[in-house]
């Protein structure tokens, strides 16, 4: 089982980690109807419907900004892994992203991700 990635999906890892930070570069580098769900909603749409909410969320400001944390490579494409700090309700929260890519040909084929906060639980 080796984890070691063919040239396309080590670039496309590369852009994935690019597209944090440039939202629309995901339109590029996923297929058209590339499947996307998240932890946060638990529904599929696609990567076309997925980009058009982060500029919704947004509105007249800016896309969050997306700290890479690190990728690992698997048999069919990586995890990413992420985090952001946003507003919500009007308080600060660290987010934690893991984000699972299946990857076929240098492009995105589905893709999960999966989003918790970061929270101060202590025994």
């Amino acid at each position: 089982m080796s984890t070691t990635p063919d040239q396309a999906t080590a670039e496309l890892a590369e852009n994935w980690v690019k597209a944090l930070a440039d939202i629309d570069l995901f339109l590029q580098i996923c297929v058209k109807d590339c499947p996307v769900w998240h932890s946060a909603d638990d529904k599929w749409v696609t990567v076309s419907e997925a980009v058009a909410a982060v500029h919704e969320r947004a509105g007249d400001g800016p896309v969050p900004d997306f700290r890479p944390v690190g990728v690992t490579f698997t048999e069919k494409g990586f995890f990413n892994e992420a985090a952001v700090e946003i507003e919500v309700g009007g308080n600060p929260v660290k987010l934690h992203l893991v984000q699972i890519v299946e990857a076929k040909d240098g492009k995105a084929v589905r893709v999960r991700e999966y989003i918790g906060p970061e929270m101060d639980i202590q025994p």
